[in-house]
């Protein structure tokens, strides 16, 4: 696997041009909603994809890289569009540039092309769950059982388990209609042997006194057995009969089809059946409508995780009555799914007496060409056929549904004349002169052998379809259970780390936490303890703040499971926005005890969060990049943890002046915000939260300066000498700051907006960073292992102390 030591983005997204310096670590980027943060993530996702998740997925339309990666401004450009990561593969320790065009997102070049970095980046190509925001990872709590067990296992890159599932239950459903087909053909045959023989059913006996009279009028032996080899006709000169025509078969044959046609009662009341299934259907159309939307409605379901509906883009009141609807319209849907297996049922035993009629037109056909009036065998190939597409609509429910008028009325739309065209058929045949004795017996064998001959094929197709068949069941059967099985085993380890995880979070009051997993042919249910009153959906009880929990913990074990040792780079994009302060606390802690080894790159805009994450040790105070504000010319405002005073100074060193100024003004800017923030400074309000740099600073040295009258003030009402020479010396670093910074600060905006009055060298510019570097120390402790600014406790209104962390600045601000 990889890790990232910097990444640099240029005109991509809402980014115009920024380098990052990760140093392989965990690294922290946060800053108020608006400020650009999301551009890091997207940029990281394309330089090792090619493809940024946010612009994908369902609602998006024809959102794509190519048009929308560049930034607004050169979204004509996609050329200009680059993202560059110095990468380093984790088990062989070397490094390369990866970098990649918007206009060439496919390709990416590597440099030096090291062939293990190479492997490592191709690594990560094939795992982009490595990137998710907590849209992304709340899908794996509040998911349908089945929309959940796709989205485990396609991160556990499992998906082809489902697959093959789907391929066998498929298979299997193929192979039980073949062998329904094979079955109402066995059943055809078998009635015309039946016929010819004249017997009631087609046993050895039956068939043995039907057959033996005829071969001893031709002197030939007795059959003994009728098995699969045998040749009712063994011994029949078969080359010198003209004919097998026999007059008493032919018949009987067109006497079965005269039978059939004259009673309709049997396929009148299946027709009537299923057309008051489909009349179901038409009475409420949403019922319909619903079994069309099952699965579009099913793959919305899942990708529910704010108040937008994923299927129409429409804003909802809240995300309940979103899911509310949709579980309503899958709920109508069920029934229509038992709608749908009357409407299939009824239909197929229709189609069952259709096809029967089909296997009487069929034996009839040779004595419609041979005896019929003319054109009637092409009447009977024609009535075939539109019998064949009659069954054919029957089997969808689309087109059933425009076949009821014929369920109701001529449902066999047969020929005209048809009863008289037999009748002529019938008349033929009689009228066909009587055999000999030796005759009728030849014809009689040589028809009886062929008609067993047809059975004998039919059994023998059914035999292999249904052997198919049973097998396919059996192979569907096993395979599930397989799966199921090695699937449980593999969700038992899963819930042990995700249970686990969430107790170190939540140990404080859900000690006794314990996950289950339930899978089952292709569905995963998840169902969690609430505080030992029973196992529940995780959605039923739990708070949005716990599920977030949840979610997070449950994507950690399963990342954990599918990577192993190989789990060394994520990023956490906002993931845990409604986690309550003291879990996200446990959070910092988690991260560092079970991954202490993963490159963890976490957004967030919650500042409580970004600073209990430095305090814990998770993320080093250099390793951060706190955004505070965005604009579309420059992209987003933003200090990093690297000594900016640096950076300042190599922009001196080379005579960039405007570059060293944009750089102290951003990062003024930021720390301003800071310290009025932690100094309890008063500006007047903005709702976008964006203050202009002199409305801080006023703030910042208006309150600076009050907090050291009231420390002197005190100091003096408890008569401590030592305090007051302490507060005294304070005050006047701060009067000969605040004048030194006084005069600088006038070149900040020239220098950065460059034009002709306004052309400063290096040497004009250092005092005014000098100067404000002065000023900034004022409100830092002189111990260098303590790096946070000073700030004002409170006990409700009640000031008590302006200090720092390690309490070497300290100063009272209780009066006596």
């Amino acid at each position: 696997m990889i890790q990232i030591d910097e990444i640099s983005i240029t005109e991509f997204r809402g980014i115009r041009t920024l380098t990052l310096a990760l140093d392989a670590k965990p690294y922290l980027v946060w800053g108020p909603n608006g400020s650009g943060k999301s551009g890091v993530v997207d940029a990281i996702d394309f330089v090792l994809t090619g493809s940024v998740n946010r612009l994908s997925g369902s609602g998006l339309g024809a959102i794509t890289v190519l048009k929308h990666g560049p930034h607004v401004l050169r979204r004509d450009d996609p050329a200009s569009s680059v993202v560059s990561a110095k990468v380093r593969d984790t088990v062989s320790g070397k490094s390369a540039v990866l970098s990649r065009c918007v206009k060439t997102s496919a390709q990416f070049t590597l440099t030096p092309d090291v062939p293990e970095v190479r492997a490592a980046v191709e690594r990560a190509q094939a795992h982009p769950e490595i990137a998710l925001s907590r849209r992304d990872i709340i899908k794996y709590i509040v998911a349908q059982p089945t929309n959940r067990a796709q989205q485990v296992q396609s991160l556990l890159k499992l998906e082809q388990t489902t697959e093959i599932r789907k391929l066998l239950k498929t298979t299997q459903g193929k192979l039980s209609a073949d062998q329904k087909t094979a079955q109402a053909n066995v059943k055809t045959v078998e009635d015309a042997m039946r016929r010819h023989v004249d017997a009631p059913d087609l046993q050895t006996d039956t068939l043995l006194g039907a057959i033996n009279p005829r071969r001893r009028v031709l002197g030939l032996p007795d059959l003994t057995a009728v098995d699969r080899d045998t040749a009712l006709n063994e011994g029949v000169d078969t080359e010198t009969s003209a004919t097998a025509f026999n007059k008493s078969s032919a018949l009987r044959d067109i006497s079965a089809l005269q039978d059939w046609l004259a009673d309709l009662t049997t396929i009148k009341r299946h027709a009537v059946a299923l057309d008051t299934a489909l009349g179901t259907l038409e009475e409420d159309p949403t019922v319909l409508d619903a079994l069309k939307q099952r699965s579009l409605v099913a793959d919305g379901l899942k990708q529910v995780v704010d108040l937008c509906c994923p299927l129409c883009d429409s804003e909802w009141p809240n995300e309940d009555e979103l899911r509310a609807h949709l579980n309503a319209k899958l709920k109508r849907s069920d029934t229509a799914d038992e709608i749908q297996k009357e409407i299939s049922d009824q239909a197929t035993r229709l189609t069952t007496e259709l096809r029967s009629l089909r296997g009487l037109l069929k034996t009839a056909k040779p004595l419609a060409v041979s005896h019929g009036p003319g054109g009637f065998s092409t009447t009977i190939d024609d009535w075939s056929e539109g019998l064949v597409a009659f069954e054919t609509r029957l089997e969808s429910i689309a087109l059933a549904l425009g076949q009821r008028t014929r369920l109701l009325g001529n449902i066999l739309v047969k020929p005209v004349g048809m009863d008289a065209r037999l009748a002529e058929t019938v008349a033929a045949v009689e009228a066909e002169p009587d055999l000999s004795t030796t005759a009728r017996a030849r014809s009689f064998l040589i028809l009886a052998q062929e008609r067993w001959q047809n059975v004998k094929n039919a059994r023998r197709q059914f035999a292999q379809s249904d052997r198919a068949w049973k097998a396919a069941q059996i192979i569907y059967q096993t395979y599930c259970d397989v799966a199921d099985a090695a699937l449980t085993q593999l969700y038992r380890d899963v819930e042990v780390d995700f249970s686990n995880f969430y107790r170190f979070i939540n140990g404080d009051d859900e000690k006794s936490f314990k996950a289950e997993f339930k899978p089952s042919a292709g569905k995963l249910d998840l169902s969690v303890d609430f505080y030992g009153i029973g196992q529940f959906p995780p959605s039923a009880y739990h708070s949005e703040g716990h599920q977030d929990g949840m979610g997070v913990c449950l994507y950690l074990a399963l990342i954990k499971r599918l990577l192993g040792v190989d789990f060394r780079f994520a990023v956490l994009d906002d993931v845990v926005m409604s986690v309550d302060v003291n879990h996200r606390r446990q959070f910092c802690e988690l991260l560092k005890a079970e991954f202490p080894d993963v490159q963890f790159i976490i957004t967030t805009h919650d500042e409580v969060w970004a600073r209990q994450m430095q305090k814990s040790g998770l993320v080093a105070k250099k390793n951060q990049a706190r955004f505070h504000g965005w604009t579309v010319n420059d992209g987003p405002a933003y200090e990093d943890g690297i000594d900016f005073w640096d950076k300042i100074e190599a922009d001196l060193s080379s005579d960039d002046v405007p570059s060293a100024a944009a750089k102290l003004r951003r990062n003024l800017e930021a720390i301003l915000t800071d310290l009025t923030s932690v100094l309890k400074g008063q500006v007047v309000y903005q709702s976008d939260a964006r203050y202009e740099l002199g409305e801080l600073l006023a703030s910042v040295k208006a309150q600076h300066n009050k907090l050291l009258g009231a420390a002197a003030s005190v100091a003096n009402s408890w008569a401590s000498a030592a305090d007051v020479a302490q507060i005294k010396a304070l005050q006047e670093e701060r009067k000969a700051a605040s004048l030194s910074q006084d005069n600088e600060s006038w070149a900040i905006n020239p220098a950065v907006h460059f034009n002709d009055w306004a052309s400063f060298s290096s040497a004009d510019f250092r005092p005014v960073v000098q100067a404000w570097r002065t000023f900034l120390d004022l409100f830092l402790c002189t111990n260098e292992q303590c790096t946070d600014w000073i700030y004002l406790v409170e006990n409700g209104s009640t000031k008590e102390e302006l200090r720092c962390r390690c309490g070497g600045y300290n100063l009272n601000l209780r009066k006596k």
